[in-house]
């Protein structure tokens, strides 16, 4: 499963990054590289933006980025 097709209020792990340079730094930066737990606060009406919440950040991801990032719960 990946990010984008997560439910709002889950807490997800990521099991695999599909992202590569800058986008997986800034990824792994915000806490989600593999390994790392979060919580997907909410998703816009038509699932083009999902907010989350990392142990170091909160931030807003576009559809694309989260399509890139495997999850579990």
């Amino acid at each position: 499963m990946t990010l984008d097709e997560a439910k709002e209020g889950e807490v997800l792990r990521v099991t695999l990054l599909h992202a590569e340079g800058s986008l997986a730094q800034r990824l792994r930066a915000l806490g989600l590289g593999e390994g790392e737990t979060f919580t997907l606060l909410r998703a816009t009406r038509g699932r083009r933006v999902f907010y989350v919440r990392t142990a170091r950040a909160t931030a807003a991801l576009g559809a694309e980025s989260a399509r890139l990032i495997g999850v579990e719960k």
